[in-house]
């Protein structure tokens, strides 16, 4: 791996926090290309934010468990009756399921593969290019390597892939879908595996280590070059690393515990980012927004 340092490499950005909400863990920007919204939850908070770039609009639901993270379901996911208001792919205390953002925010059960494992949670987790819902899970306390990394499909069914996580995120994947990346943050490495045509796990192998002083790998997303933008927490930066793994700088943020990230629209110039108050004093004003960020792509 390129030994360049993140403090040598800065990326011209634009950076703007958009939403100061003080979320306490805040995590899976999601976008939604239909209606221009970008969903995002406060995992500790128990709550699912909406921000609407056009007009600034904010929303907040008060979901009935915890989420880690939310997709916006492909056309072959098929809701129950009964569902209302916009739906979602949801996943949480509760496992996947899927959640409808009106009213009472009803929800119908997919699959919960760790109901077993009241010590556990699922963190991060978004849609794949192969039509699966990714989601990885972890010990809530963080003090055992007692998470699995699974992939929920549309009749439900339920595949666990990769296990002996402390701190799951992620995953992101190549934009031909055959490679897909997983974090283990608390050992602040990026894994790399490939993914054969039974949708199973292939080749597991460290793509980049960070060092202590560098920071945590938390959520990431890729962009249509195949680089990997990979929030940093405790690291106040989005680090952009290529597909074969050079380190290519780093976008500097203003604040330390950055979360997650995730581009908006196709030309991939602004990049939502979340981020966590967990554990920062008051002082640190931007912990737990939501940032926007204009990248210099040209």
């Amino acid at each position: 791996m390129d030994v360049l340092s993140p403090e040598t490499a800065e990326i011209e950005a634009e950076v703007a926090c958009v939403w100061p909400a003080r979320a306490i863990l805040g995590e899976s920007p999601c976008w939604d290309a239909a209606t221009a919204k970008l969903y995002w939850t406060d995992i500790k908070g128990a709550r699912l934010h909406a921000y609407s770039p056009k007009d600034g609009r904010r929303e907040t639901w008060t979901p009935p468990c915890r989420i880690g993270s939310v997709g916006v379901p492909p056309p072959h996911w098929n809701p129950p009756p009964g569902l209302r208001g916009t739906l979602l792919l949801a996943c949480g205390d509760f496992g996947l399921m899927w959640l409808g953002l009106d009213g009472e925010i009803p929800t119908a059960p997919i699959a919960h593969p760790e109901a077993h494992l009241p010590e556990n949670r699922f963190n991060d987790g978004k849609l794949g290019p192969d039509g699966r819902y990714w989601a990885g899970t972890m010990h809530d306390a963080e003090r055992r390597a007692s998470g699995t990394l699974y992939a929920f499909s549309a009749d439900g069914s339920v595949e666990a892939l990769d296990s002996n996580y402390r701190v799951t995120n992620g995953p992101a994947f190549s934009p031909d879908g055959g490679v897909v990346y997983h974090n283990d943050s608390a050992k602040q490495t990026v894994y790399a595996f490939g993914l054969d045509e039974a949708g199973r796990l292939t080749n597991k192998r460290a793509f980049a280590q960070f060092t202590s002083s560098e920071g945590y790998p938390d959520g990431m997303t890729t962009d249509r070059d195949g680089n990997l933008w990979i929030a940093m927490w405790d690291g106040a930066r989005i680090e952009k690393i290529s597909p074969q793994g050079m380190r290519l700088g780093h976008v500097a943020m203003p604040t330390s515990r950055v979360t997650s990230c995730t581009f908006a629209g196709e030309d991939e110039i602004i990049l939502y980012v979340t981020s966590a108050s967990i554990g920062l004093p008051d002082a640190d004003a931007l912990a737990g927004g939501l940032f926007e960020v204009y990248l210099d792509r040209a």
